[in-house]
């Protein structure tokens, strides 16, 4: 089961994030970072309720463990210049492929238009016949709006 807080592989995160850091780092810790890099994946595409069932989970779990990674890099790397390019690499390559996946989404937004009815319905009595100058006509007081 996906946790509503973040979709990625903590495993995977840590994988890409051992690549150029040898530091120890917790579960824990990673969770930490994956949680944010959905939320920046929130943030970036406006939907939360990613599914096995959509087309672009996959891609987006890949891109939240490039992010985590990258966010994991920061906190507990070392501050070389070869941390320092693998962070700038994971990010420009999570942001393309979110920019293109945002881009390149079907999603329905819903129908935000209020329709606003008002009635100014009139009736007139049957006595209406007999004298139409002296009848009152029975004015309906449903408005809807």
């Amino acid at each position: 089961m996906v946790d509503p807080l973040f979709i990625s592989d903590t495993a995977e995160v840590r994988r890409l994030a051992r690549s150029a850091v040898t530091n120890d780092f917790t579960d824990a810790q990673i969770i930490i970072q994956q949680k944010a890099a959905y939320s920046d994946i929130i943030i970036q595409t406006h939907k939360s309720d990613w599914s096995i069932l959509d087309n672009r989970f996959y891609k987006i779990q890949k891109i939240e463990q490039q992010l985590a990674a990258a966010y994991v890099l920061e906190y507990y790397g070392d501050g070389s210049l070869e941390t320092l390019n693998m962070i700038a690499a994971l990010r420009t390559e999570a942001n393309a492929s979110l920019k293109i996946t945002v881009e390149s989404g079907s999603d329905v937004e819903s129908d935000v238009s209020i329709s606003i009815v008002a009635s100014d319905y009139e009736s007139y009595p049957a006595s209406l016949q007999d004298n139409p100058y002296t009848a009152t006509p029975y004015r309906s007081t449903t408005n809807w709006v």
